[in-house]
């Protein structure tokens, strides 16, 4: 390019990460929620944070490296498949690869691009996004539980405040069986409990096509039994739920990283 050539300015993008034991998801927008970008991958084996920050990290940087405009990250939002510590950005207890227990998935990231960073719950992370695209949308009262990807996990929101919890390990929804088999007859009676409990005003179900609605008939009949008064649906958004909660994550943390400038 000659110097008498037009640089491009510049795009500002905010990067939303959502992973699982076998598959990376990454969405960029404009802040005006325009795409950028939408992609998914397969994830081997990561036996460690190094191999995981190389796989995770150079992912999004490939996508910052390509041709076209030059984009810069306003911030980024990611998604994980365990229990967050949202202040340092660590996965304490992971629900997919066991090698994932205290992986610093915020420094792992900003080795790449040093972009505000927010790590949190694949559950609370798709919470977020039933808040801001599907079916919790005007609720402050609200269960969340998917029945699939990592294994059974739930959020909890409650007076408009998404619950972390004393050990960051809220929503602690019965586990599968060691085949990874879930039964849905127990996580339902506890989704029953959970809801008459929190006195929630609406349950968001996320489960497999071929499950979700023996999983919603199961809990009507728990949630009737224990007198909770939810209205109890199938979330719209599946898995694409966490996706869109990262990105909303990264919109905050983005704001939150200008302010302090």
């Amino acid at each position: 390019m000659s110097d008498d050539e037009p640089q491009q300015e510049p795009i500002a993008a905010l990067v939303a990460v959502d992973f699982t034991a076998d598959e990376l998801r990454l969405l960029l927008t404009t802040p005006s929620q325009e795409l950028i970008a939408n992609e998914r991958w397969p994830l081997p084996q990561l036996d460690d944070e190094t191999a995981w920050a190389w796989e995770v990290g150079g992912r999004i940087s490939t996508i910052f490296a390509r041709d076209g405009a030059p984009l810069y990250a306003l911030g980024i939002g990611v998604a994980c498949p365990g229990f967050v510590d949202p202040t340092r950005g660590v996965i304490i207890e992971s629900r997919a690869q066991q090698s994932w227990d205290d992986l610093h998935v915020v420094d792992s990231v900003r080795r790449h691009i040093d972009a505000p960073t927010v790590a949190l719950d694949r559950a609370q992370a798709a919470l977020r996004g039933e808040m801001t695209l599907g079916a919790a949308i005007g609720h402050n009262d609200v269960l969340y539980v998917s029945a699939s990807g990592d294994g059974p996990s739930a959020a909890i929101l409650i007076a408009g405040t998404v619950v972390r919890g004393a050990h960051q390990r809220p929503g602690l929804a019965p586990p599968a069986d060691e085949d990874g088999t879930i039964d849905l007859e127990v996580l339902a009676a506890w989704i029953g409990d959970a809801a008459a409990l929190l006195d929630t005003a609406i349950v968001i179900l996320q489960a497999p096509e071929e499950q979700a609605e023996a999983l919603l008939a199961a809990v009507h009949e728990a949630a009737a039994g224990t007198g909770a008064m939810a209205e109890i649906v199938v979330s719209e958004l599946g898995g694409r739920a966490a996706l869109f909660g990262a990105l909303d994550a990264a919109a905050i943390v983005s704001y939150e990283g200008e302010r302090d400038a």
